[in-house]
C-alpha cells in the first residue's frame, strides 16, 4: 500500500540523524578560527544542539529536514587582552543559508570590544562556511541505505492509469456498480471516490480546532513549517509544500471546509473536504468527508490521515 512518505508519493521512510549531527558539528566547528589585524579568535567547543535532523526518501530523491539550535563557546586575544564568550545560532535549518549569531562576551570593556566585534564579523563567516557543507555530509554519510528506488516500472504505471481511466469510462457508461465518480484535469480522466473518517480527541472542539487550524500547533504536528491562517480564502501549503489547498469557510470549534490535494496528485486536481467537530462528554468527535479522491488513491488517503494527521495530532497534544 502506497502512503504519503512513499516513493512516488511523500517518503518512503524516514531516519532521525540527530545523535550523528551532534557529533558533526562539535567535530568540525571545534576549533574554526580567524586572525587579522594582530587578533585571533577561534570556536573552543560546541555546547549543545538541539532540535530535529531527519533523512527521508521521496520519489526516489534524498531529503534533508531539519532545524537546530546550536550553541558555541569562542576565545579572541589581542596581545594580552583575551576575551572569551558564547555564540548562538538559533536555526540552522535546510531551508536557509542566511544565518544569525548571537554573540555574548564574558565582559565588557572599551579594551575587549574590537575582540567582540572581530569574532561577530571574521568568526562566524568561517562558522558559515562549515556549515555549508551540513546537508551534503548529512546525506553521503547517512543515506546510504535509504535510497529505494520505485518497485513500479513505468510499463505497469502507465497500465494501472490506462485501467483507472477504462473504469471512469465504463461507470460514466453504466457498466459499473462501483461508488466511482468522474473526474478531468488537463485532459486526463479518472475515477474518483470518497472518503470519510470518525476518529475521537480527548480534548475540547475549540482546542481541536486551533489544532487544525492555527499555525504554530500545526508545525508541531506536521514538524515543519506551516504556512495556513484560519481565514476563509486563504491558500495552506503542509508538510513542505506535499499537501496544499484553500481554506472554503470556517466555523470557529465546529467546521472546517477547504479544497486539498497531495501534490503526486492529477495537475490541477483538487478534492473537497469538510471537517465537523462534535463535542461529546468526555471527547471530541471528528467527521471527516472528503469527495474528489482518485480512485488509485483511496487505501493510502485513508491510512495517511490516520497516521499524518489523527496520530500525530494525538502523539503531539495528548
Amino acid at each position: 500500500m502506497a502512503d504519503w512518505r512513499n516513493v512516488g508519493n511523500w517518503h518512503w521512510k524516514e531516519r532521525n540523524c540527530l545523535g550523528w549531527a551532534k557529533t558533526y558539528l562539535k567535530k568540525q566547528l571545534t576549533g574554526v578560527a580567524a586572525s587579522g589585524s594582530g587578533i585571533d579568535a577561534s570556536v573552543t567547543s560546541v555546547d549543545s544542539v538541539t532540535g530535529d535532523v531527519d533523512l527521508n526518501v521521496r520519489k526516489g530523491r534524498l531529503l534533508a529536514i531539519y532545524d537546530v539550535e546550536v550553541k558555541l563557546e569562542w576565545t579572541a586575544q589581542r596581545g594580552d587582552d583575551k576575551l572569551t564568550g558564547k555564540i548562538t545560532i538559533p536555526e540552522v535549518a535546510h531551508d536557509t543559508d542566511a544565518y544569525v549569531y548571537e554573540v555574548t562576551a564574558s565582559k565588557a570593556s572599551a579594551e575587549t570590544l574590537a575582540l567582540r566585534d572581530f569574532v561577530r564579523t571574521q568568526l562566524t563567516p568561517q562558522i558559515s562556511k562549515k556549515l555549508e557543507q551540513f546537508t551534503e555530509d548529512l546525506k553521503r554519510e547517512n543515506g546510504s541505505e535509504m535510497i529505494i528506488a520505485d518497485d513500479k516500472p513505468a510499463e505497469e504505471a502507465a497500465a494501472a492509469a490506462a485501467a483507472d481511466t477504462q473504469l471512469a469510462k465504463d461507470f460514466k457508461e453504466g457498466r459499473s456498480g462501483a461508488e466511482v465518480a468522474v473526474a478531468q484535469t488537463q485532459g486526463a480522466t479518472f475515477g474518483t471516490v470518497e472518503v470519510s473518517q470518525t476518529p475521537e480527541f480527548m480534548c475540547a472542539a475549540e482546542d481541536l480546532y486551533a489544532t487544525l487550524t492555527d499555525p504554530q500547533r500545526v508545525a508541531v504536528w506536521t514538524r515543519a513549517p506551516a504556512e495556513i491562517k484560519p481565514e476563509a480564502g486563504t491558500k495552506f501549503r503542509l508538510f513542505n509544500g506535499h499537501i496544499e489547498g484553500e481554506i472554503l469557510a470556517l466555523v470557529p470549534g465546529k467546521r472546517i471546509e477547504e479544497t486539498w490535494r497531495v501534490a503526486t496528485w492529477p495537475a490541477g486536481h483538487y478534492s473537497r473536504v469538510t471537517i465537523e467537530l462534535e463535542q461529546l462528554s468526555n471527547a471530541t468527535r471528528l467527521s471527516l468527508k472528503q469527495s474528489g479522491v482518485p480512485l488509485n488513491e483511496e487505501d493510502a488517503t485513508k491510512a495517511n490521515w490516520e497516521r499524518y494527521y489523527w496520530n500525530s495530532i494525538k502523539g503531539s497534544f495528548g
